[in-house]
C-alpha cells in the first residue's frame, strides 16, 4: 500500500495538489492524508481570555473540501496542523504518516525574493527525504510527456545512482499518467583553450567528440530503462533553460529531477539546478533523492 501526503494551501481556489489525486484511479491501493497548515498565532495556541479558536471551522472546511473525492471512493484522512516553520512541519507530518510521496502546490517568486528569500519549496527540495511533487496550475498532467532531467557531467557513483532513480520514477509516473518518458540532458559548451569552436576545425572536432560521448552514454542509460532513442535529447545550454524550453515545446506534464542536498555555506546560495528549474517551469515538478538520504528535520 502507498501513502501520499497532500498539502493544502488555504489561499488557493482550485487546490491544485488535491486535484492531482484525480489523476490516480480511485481503486488504486493508496491512502491519502490531506493536511491544512495554519501559521501558529497566540489565538491558535491558547484559549485564554475567551479567544475564538478557528481550527474546528477549518477541520469542517477541510472535510467538506475532500468530501467529493471520498464519495468517488478515494481513501482520505485529514488533519489541521499549526506551524512555525512550514517546511519543517510538512516533513514531520510526512515522517509520522510514513508517506511515500508528498504533493504540494508549486510556488514561484519574483526576482527580489529569489535573491533574499529561501522559500518553503526550496527547503523541501533540499531537505524532504520523500519524493515530492510540486504541482503547477495546469489543469491536468495526464497523457502529457514526462521529462527526466539527467546529469551526465558528473560521473561519480552518487550521480549515476541518482540518474537511475530519476528514470525509474519517471517510468512509474508515465505509466500512471498514460504517457511516455523523454530524457533531457543539458551540457555546457566545450572549452578549448585559445581556440574558437565555431571557426577552428580541431576545436569543432573536440566539441563534436564530446557531444558523441554524451549521446552514447545517454542512449545506453535510456536503453537500460526502456526509453526509445528518439526520446533522448541533448542540448547545449544552462540546465534550467534547456529543460524548461523542451518541456514547453512538448507540453510536458511533469519534470522529474534529482537533487543532492547541500550543507554549510554552499547551502545558503539560491540558484542550483532544481531551484532554477522550479522558478521557470510551467509543468509539475517531481523531485527525488537517493534512498539513503537522511534529512536534518
Amino acid at each position: 500500500m502507498t501513502n501520499i501526503l497532500v498539502v493544502i494551501d488555504p489561499e488557493e481556489t482550485e487546490h491544485s495538489a488535491l486535484n492531482r489525486i484525480k489523476e490516480i484511479p480511485a481503486d488504486a491501493d493508496i491512502d491519502f492524508k490531506v493536511d491544512l497548515y495554519l501559521e501558529a498565532t497566540p489565538m491558535l495556541a491558547s484559549e485564554a481570555g475567551g479567544a475564538t479558536i478557528p481550527t474546528d471551522d477549518k477541520r469542517k472546511w477541510l472535510d467538506n473540501l475532500v468530501a467529493p473525492l471520498r464519495a468517488e471512493g478515494y481513501r482520505i484522512s485529514t488533519e489541521v496542523i499549526t506551524f512555525n516553520r512550514l517546511y519543517e512541519e510538512i516533513i514531520k507530518s510526512a515522517r509520522k504518516y510514513k508517506a511515500d510521496f508528498v504533493f504540494k502546490p508549486l510556488r514561484q517568486h519574483g526576482a527580489l525574493k529569489r535573491v533574499f528569500y529561501t522559500s518553503t519549496d526550496w527547503n523541501l527540495m533540499r531537505l524532504c527525504p520523500m519524493p515530492i511533487l510540486m504541482v503547477s496550475d495546469q489543469p491536468s498532467a495526464r497523457n502529457k510527456p514526462v521529462i527526466a532531467a539527467i546529469d551526465l557531467g558528473d560521473k561519480d557513483k552518487a550521480h549515476r545512482d541518482l540518474n537511475n532513480v530519476v528514470l525509474e520514477q519517471a517510468g512509474l509516473l508515465s505509466r500512471v499518467l498514460d504517457s511516455d518518458v523523454h530524457m533531457v540532458y543539458a551540457y555546457g559548451p566545450a572549452v578549448v583553450a585559445g581556440r574558437s569552436v565555431v571557426s577552428d576545425p580541431l576545436a569543432y572536432q573536440i566539441a563534436r567528440d564530446r557531444y558523441d560521448e554524451f549521446l552514447k552514454a545517454a542512449r545506453e542509460l535510456a536503453k537500460a530503462h526502456d526509453i526509445p532513442c528518439n526520446n533522448v535529447h541533448l542540448r547545449e545550454g544552462a540546465p534550467d533553460i534547456v529543460v524548461n524550453q523542451y518541456a514547453a515545446e512538448v507540453d510536458a506534464g511533469v519534470i522529474v529531477l534529482g537533487t543532492v542536498a547541500r550543507s554549510g555555506a554552499a547551502g545558503l546560495f539560491i540558484g542550483n539546478t532544481a531551484e532554477s528549474v522550479l522558478e521557470r517551469t510551467n509543468s509539475d515538478m517531481f523531485v527525488v533523492k537517493l534512498p539513503n538520504f537522511k534529512g536534518p528535520v
